[in-house]
């Protein structure tokens, strides 16, 4: 899969994971960890420690 704002090629199953739980569980484009955090107008680190907290909170099976 690639980004569909900024062409980056090959998302990891975290970005991936991360759109689908936050923007569309349904989704079949993504946007990188950079674009999503542009769209949320927030910091890049903030959306690695909510793909943290998922992680290892086991809450969400799209972070297995």
């Amino acid at each position: 899969m690639n980004c569909k704002k900024c062409g980056k090629q090959e998302l990891s199953g975290d970005e991936l994971a991360i759109y689908r739980k936050l923007v569309n569980r349904g989704a079949t484009e993504f946007l990188c960890i950079d674009c999503l955090s542009d769209h949320f107008k927030c910091d890049r680190r903030e959306i690695e420690e909510r793909i943290k907290y998922y992680r290892e909170s086991g809450c969400c099976t799209l972070f297995v």
